[in-house]
């Protein structure tokens, strides 16, 4: 099977998606700005503890949404490599198995929600969780519908995807914050955007092309991978977006409780590189996919060399304007400059961490992916259970994990071993 023609409103000048392609920077950047804007109504309409339980349930939320996104990074590898076969691609419709991976989620959400909620929400915890486990479905067709697009190289549909899932959730979260809600209010608010791919479904008939993309391997096989890129997305979304559940869990409750100028200050570090990444990462698997030779490693390289120069500068201008910034979140949201420089620094880890492991993901190498991520999460996760002052767990935590996964991946590169694309007729088993 072919891969689609761009449509003129998913190409543009400069060749097949380049239009699409900054399309993608720009729904990145109206992401973080949506997702800024949510925690700055969050700080002003909130007091200081509910806001903390706000940027718990915040957590947990794009814990969820985090794991789901493994469907799009699989999703975009299956459909890319189905596109790249003799005859048509005769595995499953990747948005129905999406789709059934998210009710999975869902079910195991409710099954367990016994054993945590009650310790992570503080108001009306069984609503909260029936909302996030059907946000998990919601989510899921949204993963697999963005993944089918990535596959496709239908860029601009992928952007907006992206950017209006962002939107509608401020919208929701503006009007309902507007109405004088209290906490449960907001935090249900939020999970209005993972619905937004429903709408475009019915509105675009690219999107219903890209709904019935296949992929490139039976259904038993593209489950196990897609299983994979879940546990792997499971440890990514805790070190990322789960980070605060995991601080939650390790300090004691009237410390917690006063630490909302630090998750936020955590949030607001991560967002300016982690978005954007994320956002590309679908892209950057295309790229990979496609890459002769040694071009994919001296792909990374170049890309991590990028990553760790904006780090540095980053972490320089966070420490001279970011405490300046926070106060805008109000008069109790003061942080020092050496932790918004740890931070900023910590955050450019983070995204080496995950230009590595989208290289492994890329060539197929799920398990190594995984382990990756694993140790960085446990590494960070035992970091915060030190006997120390809370800031310094946090810095150990933050700049030790990331380094400790990239360390795991870079054993792919051994000899580079990765040198060569993988396709589903000679794919190599993980190299571990």
């Amino acid at each position: 099977m072919s891969g689609p023609d761009p449509s003129p409103d998913e190409s543009g000048g400069g060749g097949p998606g380049s239009k699409g392609l900054s399309g993608v920077g720009v729904s990145s950047l109206i992401a973080a700005a949506s997702g800024y804007f949510v925690l700055f109504i969050a700080a002003r309409v909130l007091d200081k503890p509910d806001n903390a339980a706000f940027l718990t349930y915040w957590a947990a939320l794009f814990f969820v949404i985090g794991i789901l996104s493994g469907i799009i990074n699989e999703t975009t590898r299956a459909v890319s490599n189905s596109s790249r076969l003799s005859g048509p691609a005769t595995g499953p419709p990747v948005l129905a198995a999406g789709l059934g991976i998210g009710a999975a989620v869902s079910v195991a959400i409710l099954a367990t929600a016994p054993l945590w909620a009650d310790m992570l929400f503080a108001d009306a915890t069984w609503l909260v969780v029936v909302g996030i486990s059907v946000t998990a479905i919601a989510y899921a067709g949204h993963a697999s519908l963005a993944g089918a697009a990535g596959g496709q190289q239908r860029w601009s549909l992928f952007a907006r995807l992206a950017g209006l899932e962002a939107l509608i959730r401020l919208a929701v979260v503006a009007a309902v914050a507007l109405l004088a809600a209290d906490l449960v209010g907001i935090e249900l608010a939020c999970m209005a955007g993972a619905f937004v791919w429903i709408a475009i479904l019915l509105l675009s008939p690219g999107a219903r092309e890209a709904a019935g993309a296949r992929s490139d391997v039976p259904a038993r096989e593209l489950l196990g991978r897609m299983g994979h890129s879940l546990v792997s997305a499971a440890a990514t979304a805790t070190l990322i977006t789960g980070y605060p559940i995991m601080l939650k869990l390790t300090t004691p409750g009237a410390e917690y409780a006063l630490a909302a100028p630090l998750i936020l200050a955590i949030s607001l570090t991560r967002a300016p590189i982690m978005l954007p990444l994320q956002a590309f990462q679908a892209v950057l698997i295309t790229h990979f996919v496609n890459a002769t030779g040694d071009r994919a490693f001296v792909r990374l390289l170049k890309l991590l060399g990028l990553i760790l120069a904006v780090g540095a500068v980053g972490a320089g201008l966070a420490a001279w304007l970011g405490p300046t910034i926070m106060l805008i979140f109000g008069p109790d949201y003061s942080v020092d400059p050496l932790t918004m420089a740890a931070l900023t620094f910590g955050a450019a880890l983070m995204a080496a961490l995950t230009l590595t492991g989208t290289l492994c993901l890329a060539f197929a190498r799920h398990r190594l992916y995984a382990l990756g991520w694993v140790v960085a999460t446990a590494v960070a996760f035992a970091a915060l259970l030190l006997d120390l002052p809370l800031l310094d767990r946090v810095y150990i935590s933050l700049l030790a994990g990331p380094l400790a996964g990239t360390l795991v991946h870079a054993f792919a590169f051994r000899g580079r071993a990765m040198a060569t694309p993988s396709n589903p007729s000679t794919e190599s088993k993980d190299l571990i």
